[in-house]
């Protein structure tokens, strides 16, 4: 039976689950392997962010083979995790599954009882209020964003906060109130750099930051994406560029900049 566990590929979700489940079993075990024994909830928490950016590295690949093995192994690590959990703090995964199922379905009163919601505004706004009238999770008095985790990655916190904001009304009407409100920031930026004070230059580049983030959340993007994708295609031009230079005998250290922007606009222009 074990080894039956073991080997057994199936089309059927709850026996792949079960069976990914086993594996892990087996390596977390005594006779398992003392890399995965070693590993805690510490040490292996990462491994999302990890996993969850390779995925997207091949979805804008378009790379179907990829995406699907990522998306395996940020099953995996999930499971994992939850694994720990389990062995640290008594409480099983399917409990862990139960509870989001169960949340999937109080937040969906439009579809699995009586109210009603005809677009994604409503449902925002039916959402919201459960959160606060049915779960119990309001804001507290002196912090509204209690509830934006501190451990987001700074771009997407930013745009999580103002998320929040503008679910109490604190929101441009348009994008072109943060466009507007972006070139603000630059000018203020020029003022501070002028006068070579590091503390308020390094306060105006977060605000230009923040603004940028704003401009992504009302054109529907998420910024830490949208940049995730700006450095691999500079990397990628970079390379294009390097290779382009390397091929005319050109050392890239002593090239003039005029050379090296040649280069680059060619590969800009092939990618």
């Amino acid at each position: 039976m074990q080894q039956e566990m073991l080997h057994r590929s199936s089309s059927n979700l709850s026996q792949a689950v079960e069976r990914l489940y086993y594996i892990l079993e087996v390596l977390r075990g005594p006779d398992g392997c003392p890399w995965d024994r070693d590993q805690t909830i510490d040490s292996f928490y990462k491994n999302i962010l990890e996993e969850a950016y390779e995925y997207l590295d091949s979805y804008f690949n378009n790379d179907v083979n990829g995406s699907h093995e990522e998306l395996g192994d940020l099953f995996l690590v999930i499971s994992m995790l939850g694994m720990m959990h389990e062995e640290r703090d008594n409480v099983s995964l399917a409990s862990m599954l139960d509870n989001t199922s169960d949340k999937l379905i109080r937040r969906h009163p439009h579809v699995f009882a009586e109210s009603s919601a005809d677009n994604s505004d409503e449902v925002l706004e039916l959402w919201d209020s459960i959160k606060q009238n049915v779960e119990g999770k309001t804001p507290e008095a002196d912090n509204y964003f209690n509830h934006v985790p501190k451990t987001l990655p700074p771009l997407d916190r930013a745009q999580k906060i103002q998320k929040k904001a503008a679910s109490a009304g604190f929101d441009w009407d348009a994008v072109t109130g943060t466009i507007e409100k972006l070139r603000e920031e630059l000018d203020e930026l020029e003022e501070a750099v002028a006068s070579k004070k590091t503390v308020d230059i390094e306060e105006e580049i977060g605000d230009i930051l923040f603004s940028i983030v704003n401009i992504s959340r009302h054109l529907k993007v998420t910024s830490s994406i949208a940049l995730h994708r700006t450095n691999e295609k500079f990397m990628k031009r970079f390379n294009m560029m390097r290779k382009k230079l390397e091929d005319h005998g050109v050392d890239m250290n002593k090239a003039e900049l005029s050379v090296m922007e040649d280069a680059w606009n060619q590969a800009k222009n092939e990618d």
